[in-house]
């Protein structure tokens, strides 16, 4: 009898946890909803619409004066980044199109170690201009690049207007 009402008065416990707990995610994800509507959406980087940063490349070879007037897509890429070569290989590839579109693309490499081989200027060269940066920082800071591969579009008035970590993200708009 004694052991019965344990196990009632345990179940019973158990099912009222479980009430509790249901309500308290469903809460959760009230609150959470209600922060979204109130916050703004946080995404890493430029936010599209914003203009081109003034800058200017450690070397001087390119600046913002020097892209404005044409839309031009910025690919960053790091020769340590096992996703860039992959990426590298797609820009060459759609070079055509894109240069077919007036947009110019400037590849910018950073390298990170000078004892990884730089197999990625020869690739990037088939598609555009290429800036070489040496160690982090520079013009990825200047565009607050988190990560490569990273793609950045923007107008001939400096306007970004798409961006991503594939060449295909930017472009979809603007190149089928």
């Amino acid at each position: 009898m004694v052991l019965t009402t344990a196990v009632i008065v345990l179940a019973v416990l158990v099912l009222l946890d479980l009430l509790l707990s249901v309500a308290i995610v469903r809460r959760l994800r009230d609150h959470e909803a209600q922060l979204a509507d109130v916050l703004p959406a946080t995404e890493p980087g430029l936010r599209t619409g914003t203009p081109m940063p003034d800058f200017t490349s450690a070397d001087g070879s390119f600046t913002r004066a020097g892209v404005l007037g044409t839309p031009v897509l910025l690919g960053f890429f790091s020769t340590g980044c096992r996703f860039c070569p992959a990426q590298a290989e797609q820009l060459a590839h759609r070079a055509t199109g894109i240069a077919a579109r007036s947009i110019r693309v400037v590849s910018v490499l950073t390298v990170t170690d000078e004892a990884v081989p730089d197999d990625l200027t020869p690739v990037l060269e088939k598609s555009g201009t290429v800036v070489t940066e040496h160690g982090p920082g520079g013009l990825m800071a200047t565009f607050s690049i988190s990560g490569t591969p990273s793609f950045l579009l923007f107008d001939g008035e400096g306007t970004l207007i798409g961006k991503g970590h594939t060449v295909d993200e930017p472009l979809e708009r603007w190149i089928p």
